[in-house]
């Protein structure tokens, strides 16, 4: 599928000015050219934009680019398998030189994050010029560090970590984002803050979430959506050559997969190991003195919990977060059609377990008993299913490494074992979890009882 950036424009006054990306679509299924698009209100972060390395403008305007195309594109019509798709795309950046004598890194990164076959082209446009409104705030040159922040518990407790531990001249810069299709991430971020503006004045800076509005929006499978994150708080924290904190528990970003069908099955690879090891190679070719790291990267969400810097206050706004990989289908959530969290995927199991033994205020569509009497494996339960499956296997720690290093953890870190050790404490706290809500029927199949 041959896709090219069009002439890109940074246009309208003050506040909403907006930088908008064509993106035309010349081959596909469909007879006819498709132009899809990429609008982006810039001018929060635009005295970042005008301050760093023009490569980092680049890295920006491909990762929305990038959504753009991930949206616009049905894996159902236009993949090769049900799946995976192929794409030949023309970019337009700053610093084409620099993309392009790394053509061959950036198209396994996309193709590591997507599950999609890219061929990457790369260039060169002109200087915008940024206005904004930001560029006397003093307070930029306090930012210390910078976290991804999504409004899940996650990038909640690594906001509080953070503020707990330093005082107002270090300030955290939260970067985030948001589809103006989906405006649940938005709306749990500024509820988030507000209960931070009582408990941590002048200690971190949020600016309105950056919005980007895919012109067509066939695909909601969206793995590109947090590269999107990740390119905006490189941007900032180049600003002051500061690091970049990733908080995401460990089994969700390694993503272990519950069996041998389901590798590489998981919605967004932004925060998986290897990527973030692509991306800080990446970064030393461009010699940008940018640190990505995830701290808790061998913490499972219930170890997060628990060593959270403030677990009083975290369980007391915790409702706010929302883990959910599947938020917005209320019509299947039969228990509950108005709760906050489907209660079936994953991100959701991941959750319940982390808060065993704390009042849980979560909302979920759905209980384990439902689940467990649904026809086997269908839409709704094949997650529930899956993961007990998986935890009433006996995986001993050879199965368990070798299944890592198909997925290539041992070459990128030589704490190898970590990972083992991780993937062992995760199914004992998903065990913990079954303990404490299944009933005897779901514990007999899963081997517990």
């Amino acid at each position: 599928m041959r896709i090219r950036i069009g002439n890109i424009s940074y246009q309208g006054l003050n506040r909403e000015k907006r930088l908008i990306i064509p993106v035309v679509i010349e081959e596909s299924k469909t007879p006819c050219v498709e132009k899809a698009s990429a609008i982006m209100d810039m001018y929060e972060i635009s005295s970042f934009v005008a301050r760093t390395n023009p490569a980092l403008t680049g890295l920006l305007l491909l990762s929305a680019d990038v959504y753009a195309i991930d949206r616009a594109v049905s894996r159902q019509i236009d993949s090769i398998d049900g799946w995976t798709r192929i794409f030949d795309v023309t970019f337009k950046v700053r610093s084409a030189d620099l993309f392009e004598a790394n053509k061959g890194h950036i198209d396994s990164m996309l193709s590591f994050l997507t599950g999609d076959y890219w061929d990457c082209h790369f260039e060169e446009i002109s200087d915008i010029e940024w206005g904004t409104d930001n560029e006397g705030r003093e307070d930029f040159s306090q930012i210390s560090q910078v976290n991804l922040f999504s409004g899940g518990m996650d990038s909640l407790i690594g906001a509080i970590d953070y503020m707990e531990q330093n005082d107002d001249h270090h300030k955290l810069f939260l970067a985030s984002h948001y589809d103006s299709f989906m405006g649940g991430p938005k709306s749990d971020q500024r509820k988030i803050v507000e209960k931070f503006s009582a408990q941590y004045p002048n200690k971190y800076i949020y600016l309105s979430p950056e919005r980007i509005t895919p012109g067509i929006s066939k695909e909601k499978t969206c793995r590109s959506r947090s590269l999107m994150f990740l390119a905006i708080a490189i941007l900032v924290a180049a600003y002051k050559s500061n690091k970049v904190i990733i908080p995401e528990n460990g089994p969700v970003s390694l993503n272990f997969p519950l069996s041998p069908s389901r590798r590489a099955a998981c919605s967004t690879r932004t925060t998986h190991p290897i990527f973030i090891q692509m991306m800080r190679d990446l970064l030393s070719c461009w010699e940008i003195p940018v640190e990505i790291n995830n701290p808790y990267e061998f913490k499972t969400k219930g170890e997060m919990v628990r060593e959270c810097r403030n677990l009083n206050y975290l369980l007391r706004i915790v409702s706010l977060s929302n883990s959910c990989g599947k938020r917005g289908e209320h019509q299947l959530m039969i228990d509950n059609p108005y709760a906050t969290h489907c209660g079936r995927c994953m991100p959701c199991m991941y959750r319940k377990a982390a808060l065993v033994g704390y009042d849980d205020p979560t909302a979920y569509g759905f209980t384990m008993q439902t689940l467990f009497h649904q026809p086997r494996n269908n839409k709704i339960n094949n997650d529930f299913y899956a993961m007990l499956n998986y935890l009433r296997a006996n995986l001993p720690d050879e199965e368990i490494s070798k299944e890592l290093e198909i997925m290539g953890l041992r070459k990128i870190n030589p704490h190898f074992s970590d990972y083992v050790d991780l993937v062992k404490r995760t199914r004992e706290e998903l065990k913990n979890l079954l303990r404490n809500e299944a009933t005897d029927d779901i514990l007999t199949y899963a081997g517990l009882l």
